[in-house]
């Protein structure tokens, strides 16, 4: 297989050109999009524009949008890829393809799923490229999301342990979320009633560093919610450097912060980000919702 061959980064001319403007967030990952209104049709330009902005930044926000139908969500995430079923996030009644992600007033701490930084749904054979999320009910304070760019991890690390790294795999499964092991949880997060636990313990195997189909660079794939162990190892022996490698997801300068606010559309790459809600706003509802792309198998 040819190598990818890696793109040229986006020039303000070339986002000027088709009516964009591209304001970076920060060092590590993100950028907001101004100038396109998401309840139309992407034009061509309009997105090459973006497809490109998304490779390099990998996290993107569109902060200036008016609600969007669940219609005019659809459309606009199929841009990417097309939709992905979960298996286990809960569905907008009478739309198969919008996710809700929720918290009611009443809900604590361990109702609320994503605290920890993951990538969604690596326990499936090819999870998700990525997800196009809008903002529904925001509380009045808190709510946010932080990211981390896993690229940058990987290259932080010394050329040995990337090389060891790349010769890994690890095992991923949604045992702790939705499987056997989550009968372990005090209490349980928002789900659909019909998950199957059998699902829940399926493994599948991914390796551990990545490679980026357009731009050809690399990422750490292992996060503390889906990864059990390294294939070949015991648990035990996994553990240390799987501990050592999360710490480091923890690092401000690998990482953003998003504020939501109502209407505001987030795209991010779950591919190479990682990502965790932040539980700071309890006696308040939040409501967000998503649509997932579908991703291809791992390499």
């Amino acid at each position: 297989m040819n190598a990818p061959i890696p793109l040229a980064p986006l020039s303000a001319a070339e986002a000027t050109a088709a009516g964009i403007r591209i304001e970076r967030m920060t060092g590590a990952l993100g950028a907001r999009v101004f100038g396109v209104d998401l309840r139309e049709p992407l034009r061509a330009e309009q997105h090459d524009v973006i497809l490109r902005a998304f490779d390099e930044h990998l996290l993107l926000t569109f902060p200036e949008q008016q609600a969007l139908s669940y219609e005019q969500h659809m459309a606009f995430s199929e841009n990417f890829g097309p939709h992905q079923d979960l298996p286990h996030i809960p569905l907008v009644d009478g739309y198969p393809k919008i996710q809700r992600v929720f918290a009611e007033a009443t809900h604590v701490k361990g109702q609320v799923a994503g605290q920890n930084w993951h990538s969604d749904s690596t326990f499936l054979p090819k999870p998700p490229l990525g997800v196009a999320m809008r903002g529904v009910h925001i509380p009045p304070h808190g709510g946010d999301t932080a990211f981390v760019n896993v690229c940058l991890v990987y290259e932080s690390l010394s050329p040995d342990l990337q090389k060891m790294l790349s010769g890994l795999k690890a095992v991923h499964s949604a045992t702790r979320l939705f499987g056997t092991q989550s009968l372990k949880r005090e209490v349980r997060l928002n789900m659909r009633e019909n998950t199957s636990m059998d699902e829940g313990d399926r493994e599948f195997v991914h390796p551990v560093v990545r490679t980026h189909p357009r731009t050809g660079r690399k990422g750490l794939f292992v996060n503390k919610v889906y990864v059990q162990r390294f294939e070949g190892w015991t648990a035990d022996e996994s553990a240390p450097l799987l501990q050592y490698l999360y710490s480091l997801l923890d690092r401000p300068e690998f990482g953003a912060r998003v504020s939501w606010h109502e209407n505001m559309v987030l795209l991010w790459d779950n591919r190479f980000t990682q990502h965790r809600a932040i539980f700071d706003y309890a006696g308040h509802r939040r409501e967000l919702v998503r649509t997932t792309i579908q991703g291809e198998q791992p390499a």
